[in-house]
């Protein structure tokens, strides 16, 4: 799975053929779960983190923005934004 972190606390992963979202969503919620040392089903979500699915362009390795739908034929960007503690 093509994907990592950002210092701000954000997980991104990349569907290349926009069809494996549940996959790619599980995945980052793990991620997201293990960065605050909780279960991934103590996630709440606004709380816990924040997410966004965009469309992605993986063959010039860019986002066009929010997808209109699941038949635009493009990859997916997903990304959660950890919320931690102060």
């Amino acid at each position: 799975m093509l994907g990592g972190s950002c210092q701000c606390g954000a997980i991104y992963l990349v569907d290349t053929t926009g069809k494996n979202v549940g996959t790619i969503m599980s995945q980052a919620l793990v991620m997201a779960a293990e960065s605050l040392s909780k279960d991934i089903g103590q996630l709440v979500p606004d709380t816990d983190y924040q997410e966004e699915i965009l469309s992605y362009d993986w063959r010039n390795h860019r986002s066009t923005g929010v997808n209109a739908g699941y038949m635009d034929r493009t990859g997916r960007l997903y990304i959660v934004k950890v919320i931690k503690a102060e």
